[in-house]
């Protein structure tokens, strides 16, 4: 009896030294994951970056007015139906303020991550974007179009125009990336101009 008692004791032992060592395993997984994640906001400036470096292996263009830059889009180009095919890939994230990557992206860095998966460089916020491009009155397939008022006064929101009136952009806390109308409803009474970006 004494030795069946001790077996099974040395059984339970085993079993919860067992159970130690996953459970170890485990939390220096997470620690791992928690180390790379934050490693990878320092990079970055403060946001994760959802644009891999290795997407971008040409040099970053700035978009900045001024004299002699080429405009872009533009009517029927190809780089507009590339932004908008970029565009696409993130429909259905999730909004999130400040966010800045797959699991979670405000309006702003949307339009941020997708020029730059073509090598050009926005700034961060829509203000800051709205004051890096310039005004047209005929918006095309990859321009921005820039919303006034939503949550705080001023330029506050901004969409990537997809065409027949329609923008691809994050709206807002407990919605996803989507297709949204520009001219009506919310966004209509909301519309401050649709700019294009020089490169």
């Amino acid at each position: 009896m004494t030795h069946l008692a001790i077996a099974l004791g040395l059984g339970t032992l085993v079993r919860w030294a067992i159970g130690l060592v996953a459970g170890l395993m485990v939390l220096c997984l997470l620690v791992v994951v928690i180390v790379a994640g934050t490693l990878a906001t320092i990079v970055t400036g403060g946001h994760a970056s959802a644009v891999p470096a290795a997407a971008n292996p040409s040099p970053v263009q700035t978009a900045v007015p001024g004299p002699g830059l080429v405009e872009s889009p533009g009517p029927g180009t190809d780089l507009g139906d590339r932004i908008v095919q970029l565009a696409q890939g993130w429909l259905g994230i999730p909004y999130v303020f400040g966010g800045c990557s797959r699991t979670g992206v405000d309006c702003s860095c949307l339009v941020q991550n997708v020029y730059a998966a073509l090598g050009i460089r926005l700034p961060r916020v829509a203000v800051d974007q709205f004051n890096a491009t310039v005004p047209v009155s005929d918006p095309q397939p990859g321009d921005l179009v820039f919303f006034a008022n939503t949550y705080e006064p001023g330029i506050s929101h901004v969409g990537i125009y997809i065409g027949n009136g329609m923008q691809i952009n994050a709206p807002t806390t407990g919605q996803v990336v989507s297709v949204a109308p520009v001219f009506t409803g919310y966004w209509g009474a909301r519309f401050a101009g649709a700019h294009r970006v020089r490169i």
